[in-house]
């Protein structure tokens, strides 16, 4: 049976790929691929008493965004990144400790708004919303866990054409989503709503 974190995430897939086909059939516009570089700032877990949280730490990413036109001003939008940091235990007065590792995929699709929109040189900034999710693979001592949950997902940035085949891409993106403590261990446990800012720079390719 598919899973509830599954289903919307398959029906969202379906909807997008279908109005992206039915876009380019229309328009004969082509396609920008962005692979980029920066930084994840990630929010706790879950917060205890007099100061505790779990969390995993800030780290460096990687990744790339795929982008169709479907009008001028408006395209469908995907992404897959990957950042890998450290498993962190927050405690009063000394700070926290790190106790085991935290590979962490983060992936998405939706909407952006703005950008260059046909043009090849010049400044424009877009935003972006959308749906996905975070899988995070942890190893900590003897334990390994695989834990995915739904993100909800909101962007600004700024393109800077150079050419008719180049821009250069900021982007600051939101990922919004909890922890799934069922996936990692069996049972439920309501933690925070994180918010988890990637910081990113990158060159976006026109096709």
């Amino acid at each position: 049976m598919m899973s509830s974190f599954a289903r919307p995430l398959a029906a969202a897939a379906a909807v997008l790929t279908l109005t992206a086909t039915t876009a380019q059939a229309q328009t004969g516009v082509g396609a920008h691929l962005t692979p980029y570089a920066g930084y994840l700032v990630t929010g706790n877990w879950y917060d205890g008493p007099v100061g505790t949280s779990i969390a995993t730490t800030n780290a460096s990413m990687i990744g790339a965004q795929g982008a169709i036109p479907l009008t001028k001003g408006v395209s469908l939008v995907g992404n897959l990144a990957y950042a890998s940091g450290e498993l962190r235990i927050g405690l009063p007065l000394v700070g926290g400790v790190n106790v085991g590792s935290a590979n962490t995929w983060l992936y998405d699709a939706g909407l952006e708004l703005g950008g260059l929109a046909g043009r090849s040189t010049g400044i424009a900034p877009f935003v972006q919303g959308g749906i996905g999710g975070m899988t995070n693979d942890i190893e900590a001592s003897v334990l390994q866990i695989r834990a995915s949950n739904v993100a909800y997902t909101a962007g600004v940035g700024v393109d800077v054409g150079v050419s008719e085949a180049l821009a250069l891409r900021v982007q600051a993106k939101d990922w919004i989503g909890r922890f799934n403590t069922e996936d990692a261990v069996g049972f439920r446990a309501e933690g925070n709503l994180a918010h988890n800012w990637a910081l990113t720079a990158g060159v976006k390719l026109r096709f």
